[in-house]
């Protein structure tokens, strides 16, 4: 999975910040059956951790309010040098 592919369509702010399924929606990844979407999953959650221990992006764990009430990551790009400036 691209790195640089997923930062494209991560928001920049935690006010609008995606669940995996919004980026790979976003990023026009294939999820029609449920096959799919497992390897899209599992490739996109590699990629946003690896971006997360980096410091590239921010992670929240939310519930959803509508529907059905389950927990899901959402993610969103962070600054890196507000983290260096704050040292």
């Amino acid at each position: 999975m691209n790195q640089e592919a997923v930062l494209a369509v991560l928001p920049d702010s935690k006010d609008d910040a995606k669940s995996l399924k919004e980026i790979a929606n976003e990023m026009g990844l294939e999820i029609t059956t449920y096959v799919d979407w497992i390897r899209v999953e599992r490739r996109l959650s590699s990629s946003l951790r690896a971006l997360a221990r980096w410091g590239l992006v921010a992670l929240e764990r939310r519930q959803r309010e509508e529907g059905q009430r389950f927990w899901y990551n959402a993610y969103w790009k962070t600054d890196p040098a507000k983290g260096q400036d704050g040292q």
